[in-house]
């Protein structure tokens, strides 16, 4: 489908805002529910930060997938891992956080806490561009700077609930001096990701037990 026509007025705003950037809904939750469902499937016997990192890695992982055959790619700024959309547009990574897409928009994401990367590419709180930050030499060589530096830092915001994933795409603009974001300059609210009747959060493969095919009606 051509781009003309995802950005039709008939979708809702932060759909068009996703397609300008080569995104959509349904491409981040395809990305985020192999993460997720790994995460649900862990038992009392895991560590208290192992469904985080379930989410975190995994996903970071079906992103770099989907987007890399239209031209995205995998950086590290200061041992961060961005993905830095073709035209530079948008670097994203993604984070946890605490009252992520809450329904009184007043009250904003916070995350946990965030490195001097995250901070060196706070957006500025005016129309200035934002400050261009420090970028590994490999980095350098493999990729254009018109695709890396010049790429306003994004987060794809998470909170985990008993039914799924609280979503949104947002461009950090304060945080605190423990590390914490706490204001933000851009927010796209994503809509929830609901596990409700996937089917993957009963499977058990460290489990051992036997596999048995389930056949619609």
């Amino acid at each position: 489908m051509e781009l003309t026509a995802l950005l039709s007025p008939n979708l809702p705003e932060g759909e068009r805002r996703l397609t300008a950037f080569g995104l959509s809904t349904e491409l981040i939750h395809t990305a985020l529910r192999p993460g997720l469902s790994r995460a649900a499937n862990r038992s009392s016997l895991a560590l208290r930060s192992t469904p985080g990192t379930d989410i975190y890695h995994e996903s970071m992982l079906q992103l770099h997938q989907i987007l890399s055959p239209s031209g995205w790619r995998l950086v590290y700024v200061e041992q961060q891992p961005r993905l830095v959309h073709p035209d530079g547009l948008i670097s994203l990574t993604i984070a946890s956080g605490q009252n992520v897409a809450h329904p009184d928009r007043r009250r904003k994401p916070r995350t946990r806490r965030k490195g001097k990367s995250t901070r060196a590419s706070l957006a500025a709180p005016n129309t200035q561009m934002p400050a261009l930050f420090d970028i590994p030499a490999t980095a350098i060589t493999q990729y254009p700077t018109s695709a890396v530096a010049d790429s306003p830092l994004w987060l794809l915001v998470h909170e985990r609930t008993e039914r799924g994933l609280n979503l949104e795409l947002s461009r950090p603009m304060d945080m605190t001096e423990s590390g914490i974001v706490t204001d933000w300059k851009d927010r796209i609210i994503i809509d929830f990701l609901d596990l409700d009747g996937d089917l993957s959060v009963f499977d058990h493969p460290e489990d051992g037990s036997i596999d048995v095919a389930v056949q619609p009606l």
